[in-house]
């Protein structure tokens, strides 16, 4: 048994590792799925045969009283209560009022059996905190996931929760501070747990920080050879400066900056509050077992009074039009493309699905040119997006690579594209095919646990109508051609752009 469990741990020690040790690491960790069936071979193979499984099922109670002492070990829990509980029929969810004064938006969901989603959610985030401590700050999260919970660190958490499938991750965006859960229906009890603790009792682990600056470095050393990461950092040297302090460059002098003396401080400026945070719990789990989890580990935490707001620190361009050319060494041969605009657009649900569409229309009639013209181009990508937070803007980003030299003929065939958009020449079987996509992969999407998630956030958050949201198929399929005109010229009139041309090529050593 000791020698199976002890795999176990070591594969989700590995995924530990491989998602978080690199900032920008492609590795995925187990699914929920997957961590199931390790829980089921785990079960059989122990215990033999079905006899063995009732057994093991029978023995988890046991399992899970032990982690709890051990998880919650030197810690006495002042157990609250749930002070109102109101149904809201729109939503089909229930809003807990705990006497801590921390709300709980909660809906069951069965559509992905098996499965319960938590989040919580509260505004402030990067915005907060001094240009000084930013590198520490964005690095703040995996520093966390590294260090362990309460008495446990990472190492003895990944031995305790063998055969259970539960995981907690802090984040800090621009705007927010937010907290992640997930877990089987069976493990709830040990999320709220793991939640709790992120509260009351986080752990600082100066060994697993120091391991993970060493492999800060060891990164920086490997992303000399990435010509992908010299474009990154280039553009963003180009767009805000080399030293801006709000973007930063992921370079030694980032990692230097970065202290363990201000992880702490931080976390508890961030995550010291639970009542300044709105909480979301969206799955498979019956309100009846999820009465006195809350109670007895969210209605706890220690809260204050105070409240925080987000500030707008967004950051300009170095200049308004900026049109650059930069040659890099590189052993084969191309040239690399970044092209941007940005504009003032006020936001809407609309603006932000016309804002979708012109994105993915403008990638159809590039790649529908490139065939007729039988050129080569790669990894394509082109996005508009409508911010609806701080400063209000939409944006459009393009980026290919082509053949050495060829990169201004794929400016202009871009550009033709664009403008004949605003001119209102484009087809309406395009528009047509980029509705259907969209709505093909929001059908996919409400499939999920995850999608109800999203509509709760975005009533309680993001103070959508309910009545929009689910007329939001209505909204796309009423968008038009003259909406696209319309919005296609907002963005170019006056326009804010960059156009970034990257010629990789070998003879730049000579």
């Amino acid at each position: 048994m000791q020698s199976i469990l002890s795999v176990i741990s070591f594969l989700l020690i590995i995924n530990v590792l491989l998602l978080l040790f690199s900032v920008n690491s492609n590795a995925q960790p187990l699914n929920l799925n997957d961590s199931l069936e390790l829980d089921k071979i785990v079960a059989k193979e122990v215990f033999k045969g079905e006899k063995g499984l009732e057994a093991y099922t029978a023995l988890r109670p046991h399992i899970d009283t032990l982690i709890e002492k051990e998880l919650i070990s030197n810690i006495t829990i002042n157990k609250g209560s749930i002070i109102s509980e109101e149904m809201l029929q729109v939503t089909g969810s229930t809003t807990f009022t705990l006497s801590n004064g921390i709300k709980v938006h909660y809906k069951f969901v069965g559509k992905s059996k098996n499965d319960v989603q938590f989040r919580a959610i509260s505004y402030g985030g990067l915005s907060k905190v001094k240009d000084s401590d930013l590198p520490t700050a964005q690095l703040l999260g995996n520093i966390i996931s590294l260090s362990g919970l309460g008495d446990c660190s990472a190492t003895k958490m990944s031995k305790l929760l063998a055969g259970k499938t539960t995981t907690t991750h802090i984040h800090l965006s621009n705007l927010t501070e937010s907290m992640s859960g997930v877990s089987t229906t069976k493990d709830v009890e040990t999320l709220l747990q793991m939640i709790y603790l992120r509260f009351v009792s986080p752990r600082f682990d100066i060994n697993a920080y120091q391991t993970f600056v060493e492999n800060l470095d060891r990164e920086i050393k490997e992303r000399r050879h990435s010509i992908n990461e010299k474009i990154n950092d280039s553009v963003t040297a180009t767009l805000y400066g080399q030293y801006n302090p709000r973007q930063r460059l992921f370079n030694k002098d980032f990692v230097k900056e970065m202290s363990f003396d201000k992880v702490k401080p931080l976390y508890m400026e961030r995550f010291g509050n639970a009542a300044d945070f709105e909480f979301f719990i969206v799955g498979d789990l019956e309100k009846r077992k999820l009465r006195p989890l809350l109670e007895k580990y969210i209605a706890s935490i220690p809260t204050s009074d105070v409240k925080e707001v987000r500030q707008d620190n967004s950051i300009s361009w170095l200049k308004d039009t900026i049109d650059k050319k930069i040659t890099l060494d590189m052993e084969h041969p191309k040239s690399s493309v970044r092209m941007g605009y940005k504009n003032n657009v006020s936001y809407s649900l609309k603006n932000e699905l016309v804002a979708r569409f012109l994105g993915d229309i403008l990638l159809l009639r590039f790649i529908e040119g490139l065939r007729e013209e039988k050129r080569s181009v790669h990894a394509i990508s082109v996005k508009a997006d409508v911010s609806k937070r701080s400063n209000k803007e939409v944006s459009l980003q393009i980026a290919f690579d082509c053949n050495l030299d060829e990169a201004e003929q794929h400016i202009l065939n871009i550009n033709k594209h664009i403008e004949n958009i605003t001119r209102g020449v484009m087809s309406q079987t395009d528009l047509d095919k980029i509705k259907r996509k969209y709505l093909k992969e929001r059908k996919q999407e409400e499939g999920c646990n995850s999608y109800d998630m999203q509509v709760l956030i975005n009533y309680f958050q993001e103070d959508y109508s309910t009545d929009t949201f689910k007329n939001l198929d209505d909204l796309a399929e009423g968008i038009t051609i003259k909406d696209m005109v319309t919005f296609t010229k907002a963005l170019l009139k006056d326009s804010k752009s960059y156009k970034i041309v990257f010629n990789l090529d070998p003879s730049a050593k000579k």
